[in-house]
Formats: structure tokens, C-alpha cells, sequence
């Protein structure tokens, strides 16, 4: 018999909503599995919008309805048992009473009617020099948090769960815990990705670890007078044509693995920024980390991740609402004009072209081929040449799409190009059938749920291994050679023998073959290998590793 008391938990989410949504939606299923939990989510101003729409989108109306415990709907454990009523009369609470958003901001941050990459860099100053205030005040069970009412404030924070790029945290943690004069709470990292990214972003140098390289190679140029920044700029992301073998996925070239890094202008700041993470993630504060991917789909990965960290991996799978799982779509909502456009025209190629007609063309929301605009330009053209109905959305906030090139398709009734596409809605469509993406996490998880076969276009970070994993172990997506743009132009040549040529002639042709091949047989033969791997990924999420690891994170602070 388990005696569960409350508990409470902190999230500190990075500004970035590729990052931000899916330990969002982490938090929310950890709230609906475990009913003794409470959450404080700690956001940035920039992102308390979104969260707040996110929050109320039809996906999460499950939040506001009271589900008691005795239900066993979402108890874990039908043998607990509550110490008192007043507790048992907690766990009867709907989700979104043991919920709150806190906007973190200091008086003196001036917020701005648009956020630029300017703001957004002075916010992220801001968020780190106030965080400390806003977690100690909840360590402390104060009443108030900086003018805002703390609703669990009988309720200290039992564990936190932060973004592993924001490097601060361990530090900040141990300051405010000195301060106040309190334990350490259990730390729990959270990188959106995979468990073979996360090997080669956190392994020591010798195994393979490429953060790690990049943080020696940058002290190494610190200690002898370097300018922090310069070093960091010119350390990022290095390559030298070696052959790098990450656990799981079969040998690249080194610069096979970010293919299209080139081609996005990376400040060395941003570097600054996220190469730290790698000391954050093995600091000994850090006690687990989460992945939001299923384990029994990169088994080996995930035994190689947890023997090189020699912490608690949680492989807690995509995270989704509970009726997304269920196959259940909720009814689209347009929010502006751009999501009425969309409906509208994937409405009528269903009708004009049939079900599964459509390809989708998004590279998230934050990489581009700012260097290389033209390669945007061949995918459509071709794509319109080969009478293939399409949907471009250019959401990136780098993204310069030529003026010309959006008036090139305006006419067009078989395309459609918006800034923005609500993803979710488009990829769950009856009239889209393909996705060409970059591959990040969120994309892919969502393209697996819709039974979508993918063209990958990866640029960096993670999507490397995401793109090699779909591609070359399970078969369900297309990866694009001919447009991968390497940093040193003597690397031209794939480990599989490829050579990179690179010219609109080559790209095109590439382009007209991958056309035919995915709307023809192989095309099907892929969708029904993403509906088995869709179905592995549901078993875990039902039952395998993804539920326990989710069981897990909601006691693991004991």
C-alpha cells in the first residue's frame, strides 16, 4: 500500500516553442497520470502567449474537467492511498487547478510590441537574472511570488524539470538552496530530441562527443587570450571529414551529420549559448534526463546513453494529449487568416486530387536556408513542375523567402505558401499525404502519428540522426542528397559513395525522382512501415517503456 502526499514540481522552459511545447505538453500528461502532483511552470514573457493559446486549444479541454482519482482513470497506482480527505479532495481537482503559469520579468525589462532577435537575447538576460528570485520565493512556500499569488504555497517544490540548454540552472539551484538554507531538489534535464543525438551532443570527446570537443577546443583558445566569442564561433560545430559512428545509426562523415548547417547564418553567441550544455548535462545536480522518443525504437542508443551519462534516462515518448493517442482530431479552429487560407486549400485539392494528395513543405520554426534561398525555390518549382499539390510554410523567423518567389505560385490554384500552417491540423488532413521536413522532433512525432511518409531536408542539431533513423533504419523517409550544403567545400562526398554536386540541374533531378518514387508504390510501402512504427510507438506509450519512465518521473524525488 503507497501513501502519496501532494508534491509539486518546477518547470523552467527555454523561449524557444520547438523546445517549449513539448515539455509543456510533458508537464500536462505528467499532471494527468499522477493526480498528487502540482505543477509551477516558470515562462519567459515572450512565450506566455503561446502557452497560454496551447493551454486552451481544444487538444487540452481535458485539463479543465474534474476526473477524480477513484475513477482509476489516471491514478497509476490503484493501491494508494491518501492520508487525509483534504488531500484525497486535491487529487479531485481538475488538471488545471494544479496548474500555474508565472511570467518571470524583472520591473525594469521594457517589454517590447515585437519580439526581434535583439529582445529576445536581452529577455533571455532578464529570464536568468530573475529566475532566482521567483525559485526561491516557491522553496520558501512564500504567499506571493513577485506580486503574483502562489497557489501551492503549502506545497514546496519536490523536484524540477529544466531545459538542458539553459546551462544556468544547476548553479542557480545550488545558490538559492545555500541561501535558503534547504536541500537540493532532484534536477531532471529535458533535451527534445533523441537518445543518439543526445549521445553525440553530451559523450565525453574520446567517445564520440561533439559539445564536449567544441567546449575543450574553445577553453584551450580562452586561456591563451581569445575572445570568448570569436572562440566560440570558431569551435561551433567544426567538422573534419572523419567518420563519426553514433550508437544505433550506421557511420557518416562527421559533417554528414549537421548537412545543411552551412547554409544558416549561426551567430557565435548562439554557440555561447547552448555548447555549455554539455557540462550542465553531466553536472552531478543533474539527476536524470528526459527524452521525448521511445525507447524501443533506438534501443541501442538508449542503452549507450545511459551508460555514458550514468544517470536515469527517461524515454518518455512523444509527448501528446491522451485523445490524440486515442486517434480522436478535435475540431480545427482557423485563429487568422493564414489558417483559413490553409482549410480552404486543402479542402479543395481533396475534392480536386483525391485523399493523400498533398505534400506539406515546412522546416520548422527555426532553421532556413538563409544562405541558400535557391534551394527553396528548385523544391517548389519542382514540385509544381510534377503537378504535385502543395503547402509551403516559411514560420522560421530567419526565413527571407524572395518576393518573386512567392508571386511565382500566387496563381496557382495546386499551391499555397503562408507563414504560418497549424501543423497539427495540416498533417491529420484527409487531403495531405507527404511531409517534406527538416526533421526536428516535433515534426517527426507528428508526421509518425498521421502515417505520413517524410523527405527530409536536415539542417543541424538534432536532426541529423532523426533524418538517418527514418531513413536508413525504418525506411520511411527520403532523404535529400543533392542539396546538403557542407561548410568546406572539399567535402562533397557522402560515406555512401554520393558525390554532391549540388547545381540546380542535379537538385532537380533528385527532386523529379523522389516525386515519383513516393507517390508511386514505394510511396505506400512507406506509409504502411510509419503506421508499424507508429503502432511500436503507441504500445509504449500504452504500456512499455514511455508509461513507465512517465510512472517514474512523478515519484522519482522520493
Amino acid at each position: 500500500m503507497t501513501i502519496v502526499k501532494p508534491a509539486h514540481f518546477i518547470v523552467a522552459p527555454l523561449a524557444m516553442w520547438g523546445h517549449l511545447r513539448p515539455l509543456l505538453h510533458l508537464s500536462l500528461n505528467l499532471l494527468s497520470l499522477h493526480p498528487h502532483l502540482h505543477l509551477t511552470i516558470l515562462v519567459p514573457p515572450s512565450t506566455y502567449p503561446r502557452v497560454e493559446s496551447e493551454l486552451k486549444s481544444t487538444s487540452f479541454a481535458h485539463i479543465y474537467t474534474k476526473s477524480p482519482s477513484s475513477s482509476g482513470a489516471s491514478t497509476p497506482n490503484p493501491g494508494t492511498h491518501h492520508v487525509t480527505p483534504a488531500e484525497q479532495e486535491s487529487e479531485d481537482k481538475a488538471i488545471v487547478d494544479r496548474l500555474q503559469v508565472i511570467t518571470c520579468i524583472s520591473p525594469e525589462f521594457d517589454l517590447p510590441e515585437e519580439w526581434n532577435p535583439e529582445k529576445m537575447a536581452q529577455e533571455g538576460i532578464d529570464y536568468a537574472k530573475t529566475l532566482p528570485t521567483f525559485v526561491k520565493a516557491l522553496m520558501s512556500k512564500e504567499h506571493r511570488l513577485d506580486g503574483t499569488v502562489n497557489k501551492f504555497e503549502d506545497i514546496a517544490p519536490n523536484f524540477m524539470i529544466y531545459d538542458c540548454f539553459l546551462t544556468f540552472i544547476p548553479d542557480l539551484m545550488r545558490g538559492v538552496t545555500t541561501e535558503i538554507q534547504k536541500p537540493m531538489i532532484p534536477l531532471i534535464g529535458f533535451v527534445p530530441s533523441n537518445a543518439a543525438a543526445s549521445y553525440h551532443t553530451f559523450a565525453k570527446e574520446e567517445n564520440g562527443g561533439s559539445f564536449a570537443k567544441m567546449q575543450r577546443l574553445t577553453d584551450e583558445d580562452i586561456a591563451k587570450g581569445r575572445d570568448p566569442v570569436e572562440a566560440y564561433g570558431a569551435h561551433g560545430f567544426k567538422t573534419e571529414g572523419i567518420v563519426k559512428t553514433i550508437p544505433g545509426l550506421p557511420p557518416k562523415f562527421d559533417y554528414e551529420w549537421w548537412p545543411n548547417y552551412a547554409t544558416v547564418p549561426m551567430p557565435p553567441q548562439a554557440f555561447m549559448s547552448v555548447v555549455p550544455s554539455y557540462k550542465t548535462t553531466n553536472d552531478s545536480a543533474t539527476t536524470g534526463l528526459i527524452c521525448p522518443v521511445s525507447a524501443e525504437i533506438e534501443p541501442t542508443a538508449v542503452e549507450a546513453l545511459e551508460k555514458e551519462l550514468g544517470k536515469r534516462i527517461y524515454m518518455v515518448g512523444p509527448q501528446f494529449p491522451d485523445a490524440v493517442w486515442a486517434g480522436e482530431h478535435p475540431e480545427r479552429r482557423a485563429k487568422n487568416a493564414d489558417d483559413e487560407r490553409v482549410f480552404a486549400f486543402l479542402d479543395k485539392m481533396g475534392k480536386k486530387h483525391g485523399p493523400k494528395s498533398v505534400i506539406y513543405v515546412s522546416l520548422g520554426s527555426l532553421f532556413f536556408p538563409v544562405l541558400r534561398p535557391e534551394l527553396i525555390k528548385y523544391i517548389l518549382e519542382s514540385l509544381k513542375e510534377s503537378g504535385f499539390p502543395f503547402l509551403f510554410a516559411h514560420a522560421s523567423g530567419i526565413a527571407q523567402v524572395p518576393q518573386e518567389l512567392l508571386d511565382e505560385f500566387k496563381d496557382d490554384e495546386d499551391c499555397c505558401v503562408v507563414k504560418f500552417a497549424p501543423q497539427w491540423d495540416v498533417v491529420n488532413h484527409e487531403a495531405t499525404g507527404y511531409f517534406l521536413s527538416h526533421c526536428g522532433s516535433n515534426s517527426t512525432a507528428e508526421a509518425m502519428l498521421a502515417e505520413l511518409p517524410m523527405v527530409s531536408m536536415p539542417f543541424a542539431a538534432d536532426q541529423g540522426e532523426f533524418t538517418s533513423m527514418l531513413s536508413e533504419i525504418y525506411k520511411v523517409a527520403i532523404d535529400l542528397k543533392q542539396v546538403k550544403t557542407f561548410g568546406n567545400p572539399m567535402f562533397n562526398k557522402l560515406y555512401d559513395g554520393t558525390i554532391i554536386v549540388g547545381t540546380e540541374e542535379a537538385i532537380k533531378a533528385e527532386l523529379k525522382q523522389t516525386w515519383e518514387v513516393i507517390r508511386g508504390p514505394e510511396g505506400e510501402a512507406m506509409r504502411e512501415r510509419m503506421k508499424a512504427l507508429k503502432a511500436t510507438v503507441k504500445r509504449s506509450w500504452e504500456g512499455g517503456r514511455s508509461k513507465t519512465d512517465m510512472l517514474a518521473l512523478g515519484t522519482g524525488y522520493e
